[in-house]
């Protein structure tokens, strides 16, 4: 197994004059909490991923201009108070590090402290940046394995932000064109010139395809532009067209930003005299449609949840049986806009009625939203939404929910939700693999001799190279471009320290490698 595996640390080095920091390798990190003397029984192991955020930066729907508000040497960034989410200078490496990350699981052919083999990888949503067709099919292809080229538009040339569209606030790896001043990354923080890296990440590959079973759940960005805005007829016709915005008037972008919300409605602005430049267009790029979803991902040679009776339904939850254990698959996304989440009367009776009728065995939760963010209750439906607080008081009455597992805030966590030791789950976070660490974990849930319940977790770091020189980076190797995009991640401009400080996606040793224990439930 290579070094970029279970468990396995990268730390960051001392930061240079610029505030850019290189990445180390470092000591495997230890599981930290309670100590399991014997394993009776493994009940379920899984890797854990989340927010994959398969990107198409070159599409004509993305806004990218609006995310320069949030740099720090922006004049107006202390106003706007909160991260944009419209850019990112790695963002057109998500295929390479998505299948970087398949490497890692499939070496792994058994959990580190049960010994027993893997039973499922889960996916918790945001598997697509832009709710794009073609994003969902690159994904879908990188889990099934194949050949893949992740390009848009036309072969012809780079088509995106960061040398088509020359611009200061974004970072250019190519350099600076004849008459153009140093864009601010590399100016003020120390980014690269990294020349042909847009050709290189269009390039062709043959993706490995997980070699394990797979589940998927929904998540905002699956269904909502930018994980936010409800696409419509307009809308389509705008991520379809031959024309990119690629600068709004300061003002107009402070009106957009402010039509934007984690609680709908959100609208995609609509300037009067915006910049833009001819693209190719795109059929591909259309917006997923409601049934998109579960003909992607059903497969009648497995079960993984979405079943033959969901093809042609808009609805996106489900039930797995393993042998011990079941997982219910929730979709947390609210199709009204906003990017945090909510269930449907619908779907909430459907909960409880499994639950019910799953009450001689463990149950574990599984969303894209983590409890907490459960609070849009935006709807124009006559019905009214469900929020955290009726979900939480229902789950922490039964005893047989154990966990809940869920991605969206790119962070590692762990966190009991519960009155006692017999009436609660552990809620578990991960981490993006967008954002730094870019990690997923194993989670291994099992009994002792005792039948206590424990549930051990341990990071899982990609198949990226920890690259120690850029300069002799090879930009014809996947796992050298999934190295570059996380050293990129942890350079981040805009959450160098302070509240937004990206630290904060790191957790602590206990919410990346805790080990649990759980009284005998049933």
């Amino acid at each position: 197994m290579t070094f970029s595996s279970i468990g396995t640390s990268i730390k960051k080095a001392r930061p240079n004059d610029k505030g850019w920091r290189q990445l180390l390798r470092d000591r495997k990190e230890s599981n930290v909490g309670e100590t399991p003397h014997d394993v009776k029984r493994a009940l379920l192991n899984i890797v854990h991923i989340s927010d994959t955020h398969i990107c198409d930066a070159q599409s004509p729907a993305r806004v990218e201009c609006l995310d320069r508000f949030a740099d720090p040497h922006h004049p107006l960034s202390a106003s706007i108070g909160k991260l944009v989410g419209t850019y990112r200078a790695q963002e057109m490496l998500t295929t390479q590090v998505l299948e970087s990350m398949i490497q890692a699981i499939n070496q792994l052919d058994f959990a580190p402290i049960t010994k027993q083999r893997i039973d499922t990888v889960l996916i918790t949503g945001d598997l697509t940046d832009n709710a794009q067709q073609n994003e969902l099919n690159w994904c879908n292809t990188l889990l099934r394995g194949g050949k893949l080229r992740p390009d848009s538009g036309t072969s012809r040339q780079w088509q995106g932000v960061g040398d088509f569209f020359y611009s200061e606030y974004f970072w250019n790896p190519s350099g600076t064109p004849k008459g153009e001043r140093t864009d601010f990354p590399r100016e003020l923080y120390g980014y690269p010139i990294i020349p042909e890296l847009l050709d290189a990440v269009r390039a062709t590959f043959f993706a490995t395809g997980l070699t394990k079973p797979y589940l998927v759940v929904h998540g905002n960005h699956d269904a909502l532009l930018q994980g936010t805005i409800v696409p419509d007829e307009h809308l389509r016709t705008v991520v379809t067209s031959h024309e990119k915005i690629f600068e709004l008037a300061d003002f107009e972008a402070i009106d957009a930003l402010q039509k934007v919300s984690e609680i709908g409605p959100a609208e995609y602005p609509s300037p009067n005299s915006p910049k833009t430049r001819e693209v190719n267009a795109d059929l591909g790029r259309d917006f997923l449609t409601f049934d998109s979803w579960n003909r992607t991902f059903y497969n009648e040679e497995e079960d993984n949840g979405i079943t033959f009776d969901l093809l042609g339904s808009a609805r996106k939850y489900w039930r797995k049986d393993f042998e011990h254990i079941t997982i219910l698959g929730l979709d947390t996304v609210n199709p009204f806009g906003g990017w945090q989440g909510s269930l449907d009367r619908e779907q909430f009776t459907w909960l409880k009625t499994q639950i019910e009728e799953l009450r001689t065995r463990y149950v574990v939760i599984s969303s894209h939203h983590p409890l907490q963010d459960l609070y849009n209750n935006y709807t124009t439906d006559i019905s009214s939404r469900v929020l955290s607080v009726e979900i939480e008081r229902f789950l922490v009455s039964r005893s047989n929910v154990i966990a809940w597992i869920c991605g969206h805030t790119h962070r590692h966590r762990m966190a009991y939700f519960g009155p006692d030791e017999m009436h609660g789950f552990w809620q578990i976070e991960n981490a993006s693999l967008i954002d730094w660490p870019q990690q997923g974990r194993v989670i291994e849930i099992f009994q002792d001799q005792h039948e206590q319940v424990w549930i051990a977790n341990t990071t899982l770091n990609h198949c990226g190279e920890v690259l120690t020189d850029i300069e002799h980076l090879r930009l014809d190797e996947v796992n050298q471009l999934a190295g570059l995009s996380r050293v990129l991640s942890v350079n981040d401009w805009q959450r160098r320290g302070g509240v937004f400080s990206i630290e904060n996606n790191e957790g602590e040793l206990f919410d990346r490698n805790g080990i649990v224990v759980l009284p005998k439930r049933i």
